[in-house]
């Protein structure tokens, strides 16, 4: 482990990060909240001493010959960035004492890491520029910490490749060209002109500008956080549910795949194995909930629960809504949908476990894992009855090899351990098991609204602390696809050699 190089690294990115603070004095000067200019001025401080302070220390003597940047570093320093930039991202909140430190963690790892639960109350009573700060972190945490990382820190050169392999945001780079600065500013165009978008449209139909820009943030990050307590469902507009849906599935596409769709490439990106199962998933998906919300699910007798019965319109429009909120792991909510059947609740929930496309700023295992999964499943059921016969596993045009495999089938058993071990853990706090299990879901999932105490017109206020530090280290699990940080856990990991 180069630990000169590790500290270098963070402390540059922290140097370079603390001037994101700087724009939280916009809002506060044009809304008028005075006190919170004083707010960013000393986050700014803090978090840029912090990196002066980690790149004095490592930038004295001479460099060393064998001073390289390896996987092991990269890994180390994805996660300790990811660490120190959610912590720190706290401190708005904290500063200007509206949050308690571990809540105010809590919401910043939330919105870094695009999950979109809160601990806020009351959000539009909420200062808007903490509302624009936590809108911001889901546009920050969206793109890739990482990504932005290595566009203002070139000189990493090979190290930069490697940190962009470690983030779980990677981009799939057979569909873009080699060079890692030139992927960034592809993936960047892409995200900024979709926000830009979808931004102006929520305007034309009727948001105001504040609201549409924080909105617009949470869209194509998936994180689901809103400027109104009732989020989407506060407009009650049709027009504004059909383009955030729109703009949802975009956000959990590959943006690497987006990009040939936007320089006119249409057949690289319907042909698209991974994007036609998105797609086929999600159509299923609000067939199901729609049946379920109008009637046609079964009821057990002794059950005395009274569900809701919608129109058909109604039932799609919801299902639609909310089945497209939960599978992009957004969050964002236009009813209570933890009054629907139990179909309808835990279906989404098992969505939730499949998430979106690899390479985009949704959470879940992701479409081409699953597909994968699938096909080895049945692979392992022909050679029951057919075992002379051996059959390659392809996903489009390409043969995924053996590692591919046991790489797919070990990281969704330790989803399911680490989900396992989790609902304990939550349960032993206190809370129950609807809540704990769709808490664990949800937060690993990056996706914020659960079940029951933690449903869509809940919040995360009520849990104990320590459900909170679990939660949180799960969403930074699931943003960084477990490794980058699991790894941090292994005391050999951190060993020289």
């Amino acid at each position: 482990m180069n630990y000169r190089l590790v500290i270098n690294y963070i402390g540059w990115f922290l140097f370079y990060y603390s001037f994101v603070f700087f724009i939280l004095l916009v809002p506060a000067v044009v809304y008028k909240e005075n006190e919170l200019i004083s707010v960013g001025l000393e986050t700014f401080f803090c978090v840029l001493c912090l990196g002066g302070l980690a790149i004095i220390l490592t930038t004295r003597g001479e460099k060393k010959e064998n001073d390289n940047f390896f996987t092991r570093d990269s890994l180390a320093t994805v996660g300790l960035v990811w660490i120190a930039v959610t912590i720190l991202g706290g401190l708005p909140f904290f500063f200007a004492g509206k949050l308690s430190f571990i809540d105010s963690v809590f919401e910043s790892i939330s919105g870094f890491t695009t999950t979109g639960a809160t601990v806020v109350n009351d959000i539009e009573s909420f200062p808007k520029t903490l509302l624009f700060w936590r809108a911001l972190t889901h546009f920050i945490g969206g793109i890739g910490i990482v990504v932005i990382f290595m566009s203002v820190l070139p000189y990493l050169g090979a190290g930069g490749r490697l940190l962009m392999e470690s983030e779980s945001f990677a981009p799939d780079m057979k569909f873009i060209k080699p060079r890692v600065r030139e992927a960034v500013k592809q993936i960047l165009l892409v995200y900024v002109s979709l926000t830009l978008m979808q931004c102006i449209l929520l305007i034309i139909f009727g948001m105001n500008v504040f609201d549409a820009i924080c909105h617009s943030f949470a869209t194509l990050g998936t994180g689901g956080f809103s400027t109104r307590q009732m989020s989407i469902e506060s407009y009650n507009s049709i027009p504004i549910e059909i383009i955030t849906i729109f703009f949802m599935l975009c956000g959990a596409t590959s943006f690497a795949l987006m990009y040939q769709l936007y320089i006119g490439n249409v057949w690289n990106f319907l042909k698209n194995t991974e994007w036609r199962v998105y797609i086929g998933i999600w159509g299923i998906s609000i067939i199901i909930v729609t049946l379920s919300l109008i009637g046609i699910n079964g009821h057990f007798s002794l059950d005395k629960t009274q569900f809701p019965i919608y129109s058909f319109g109604k039932a799609l429009r919801y299902a639609s809504f909310t089945v497209t909120s939960l599978f992009t792991s957004t969050g964002f909510t236009n009813t209570e949908y933890d009054t629907w059947p139990y179909i309808a609740k835990w279906y989404m929930m098992v969505i939730v476990i499949i998430g979106g496309c690899a390479g985009s700023t949704c959470g879940g295992i992701k479409v081409i894992r699953f597909v994968i999964l699938c096909k080895f499943l049945l692979n392992r059921i022909y050679a029951t009855f057919q075992p002379r016969v051996v059959k390659s596993i392809k996903v489009g045009e390409q043969v995924i090899t053996e590692d591919i495999q046991k790489a797919v089938l070990g990281f969704f058993g330790l989803w399911m351990v680490i989900i396992g071990i989790s609902s304990i853990v939550l349960c032993w706090t206190g809370l129950p098991i609807v809540t704990s299990v769709s808490a664990v879901l949800v937060s690993f999932g990056n996706v914020g609204p659960g079940l029951e105490y933690i449903g869509g017109y809940e919040n995360y206020s009520s849990i104990p602390e320590i459900a909170k530090v679990v939660l949180s280290v799960l969403m930074l699990m699931g943003r960084l696809e477990i490794y980058s940080v699991l790894v941090l856990f292994f005391p050999s990991f951190w060993r020289s050699k």
